[in-house]
């Protein structure tokens, strides 16, 4: 019993002073579902989500890293050709784009981070080959890893679900 109230203790003391290993103990009785995006009906990725005009602006610029499995849902409001840039970027990416149908349309693979100095016009810039309702961020070499193929199915789960149309 001793041991149980001592891993509450710490947990409670990680959390109060924000640390993320607190996290790493299990999830709370009271802990939100994750946002999942599932690809393909096999592919599922922990997302956080950018549907409002500044958290896309921002999106993963200036993040150190991203977790494996893990990536970065942009939901815009309707269907158009999305322009993206690598701006203030310190990981590659694969940039996956999505119809309003929720079927991948394709990706671009592994696009690089800016090159040190290299100022705006240096900034890597991928489009997407025809109209995009939302587009996925994952780290570099991962759509090719889980197999993803252009006409996979795309669902959103957990505190996604019934939210934003997939």
């Amino acid at each position: 019993m001793r041991g149980v109230a001592l891993i509450v203790f710490l947990m409670a003391l990680l959390t109060a002073l924000g640390c993320e290993a607190a996290t790493t103990l299990g999830p709370t009785p009271t802990a939100a579902p994750a946002a999942i995006v599932r690809i393909g009906g096999a592919a599922d990725y922990a997302v956080d989500v950018a549907a409002r005009p500044e958290e896309r602006r921002q999106g993963l610029s200036g993040r150190p890293y991203m977790a494996p499995d893990a990536g970065m849902l942009f939901v815009f409001d309707d269907a158009q050709v999305r322009n993206f840039w690598m701006k203030e970027m310190h990981f590659p990416l694969d940039i996956i784009w999505i119809d309003g149908q929720c079927r991948l349309i394709d990706w671009a693979a592994d696009v690089p981070t800016p090159p040190p100095g290299g100022g705006d016009a240096a900034i890597p810039r991928v489009q997407s080959p025809s109209p995009a309702r939302y587009v996925l961020e994952l780290n570099a070499g991962e759509a090719a890893r889980a197999g993803l193929a252009p006409g996979d199915t795309v669902e959103f789960l957990g505190a996604l679900a019934g939210r934003y149309g997939c």
